[in-house]
């Protein structure tokens, strides 16, 4: 039936979707850079284990480590999850 996708299937294109969006953001910041216009990509201040939460799909569990890695609260982090 048309319009209905298996999980391994939505995977595959989160996965396409997230690794489009990292190149992005790559070429955006050296360009950025070239131009003399700031940007500051969120996910490059982003602790590790969170960048790893996110990618796993993981929200509740990024929220997590983004607070116990910064001492954070609850809106502060759901917050800065959101822009990553």
């Amino acid at each position: 039936m048309p319009g209905i996708y298996s999980d391994a299937q939505l995977s595959s294109h989160v996965d396409t979707i997230f690794e489009r969006l990292r190149a992005i953001e790559a070429h955006l910041t050296i360009l950025s850079e070239k131009a003399g216009v700031p940007y500051d990509n969120p996910s490059a201040s982003a602790p590790p284990e969170v960048m790893e939460k996110i990618a796993a799909g993981d929200r509740m569990g990024a929220i997590r480590a983004y607070r116990e890695a910064t001492g954070a609260g609850l809106e502060e982090a759901q917050a800065a999850i959101a822009k990553l």
